[in-house]
């Protein structure tokens, strides 16, 4: 009789493993594939994949695209008005120019390697210092440049988890920078990691860009469209500070 009894607890059990591991089949089936568990390197290597990829980014040859923006002040106000061109080449070392007009005037940037220099009407402006310039070309590049120039030895990146922005559930890519005190938060879709906008911390304001529109050139998903807003701590808008708009994107 103590024979059944034990033979029957055996049975039992193996039953029950039996039905946990069955269940346990049909709950991983009917459940969603469980969310990656990021870290900063990795969520910016997955929005690099899903946006074009790292070595396609690295091969491009030549790049150009008119930049069309608009600053205001705090009253509204319009501060600046400016449509620019923007050729890039990277066939022979880094060779960039950035053109526009402004009251009559056609300004020119270059930057050949190491040499960079800037021309008013023909004539070259002897008034700006090649790091004034530098810091003009890092600005406008490093934006059509995302998330790319973000990977970047300079930069510690951690990954924040999941947030609401804009009213959707989002990534969080933070990101600082040796020698800076900036502080940077860039929000990707939490299902597709498309690129949703950005808000930066700096010394003496607060600044959030929303990507209103974003565009597919050559298999990489470019900046259409964006604005920029003065916030406080909370990301809250005081501000219109800046409407952006790019077009004619040429990439080989």
């Amino acid at each position: 009789m103590a024979e059944k009894n034990k033979s029957d607890v055996f049975i039992y059990i193996i039953g029950i493993a039996i039905i946990g591991f069955i269940l346990f089949k049909i709950i991983g089936y009917i459940l969603p594939d469980q969310e990656p568990e990021y870290t900063g390197t990795s969520l910016l290597q997955a929005v690099m994949d899903k946006n074009g990829g790292k070595d396609a980014w690295n091969s491009i040859e030549k790049m150009s695209y008119k930049k069309s923006f608009q600053l205001y002040r705090e009253d509204g106000s319009i501060e600046i008005d400016r449509k620019e061109n923007h050729i890039y080449d990277f066939i022979n070392g880094i060779n960039r120019e950035v053109t526009w007009i402004e009251r009559d005037t056609l300004y020119e940037i270059h930057r050949s390697d190491s040499a960079i220099y800037q021309i008013k009407n023909g004539v070259s402006d002897t008034l700006i210092t090649s790091n004034q310039l530098q810091s003009k070309l890092n600005a406008a590049t490093f934006v059509v440049g995302l998330p790319y120039t973000l990977d970047n030895p300079s930069a510690s990146l951690t990954y924040e988890g999941i947030t609401t922005f804009q009213e959707m559930p989002c990534h969080v890519l933070k990101v600082t920078f040796e020698g800076s005190k900036d502080i940077w938060r860039h929000y990707y879709d939490e299902e597709d990691l498309s690129w949703k906008g950005y808000w930066v911390q700096t010394s003496d304001h607060y600044s959030l860009i929303i990507n209103e529109k974003m565009i597919e050139v050559n298999g990489f998903t470019l900046s259409r469209k964006r604005k920029s807003y003065r916030t406080d701590a909370s990301q809250n808008p005081t501000y219109l500070r800046a409407s952006y708009e790019y077009e004619d994107y040429q990439i080989e």
